[in-house]
């Protein structure tokens, strides 16, 4: 059950910025600074960020606008890009138990 989102992966150094194609918060924006932080939150926009932190303990905040993502890392994530993608496109998947 859901659908995968469809994005674009655009990297700076030791930022990257996702654009993808569904909002995930208002135009105000939020920043998460640790995992503690998004945890606070019951925001769709926090619960991508709690993902994303237990995913990597490379990530030094995160900031989401609407549907552009923007990650910051202590290093340069290198050739993780596709693996740390995979981690947002399939954020809005479920599956069930079988009936």
């Amino acid at each position: 059950m859901g659908q995968k989102i469809e994005l674009k992966a655009t990297s700076f150094h030791k930022n990257i910025i996702f654009d993808l194609n569904r909002s995930l918060s208002g135009q105000d924006g939020v920043t998460y600074h640790n995992i503690a932080d998004a945890s606070l939150h019951n925001e769709v926009s926090a619960q991508l960020a709690l993902r994303l932190f237990k995913y990597s303990q490379d990530i030094e905040s995160i900031f989401i606008q609407s549907n552009v993502v923007t990650v910051n890392f202590d290093k340069n994530l290198g050739t993780g890009i596709e693996d740390f993608s995979k981690q947002i496109e399939d954020f809005f998947l479920f599956y069930g138990e079988e009936e």
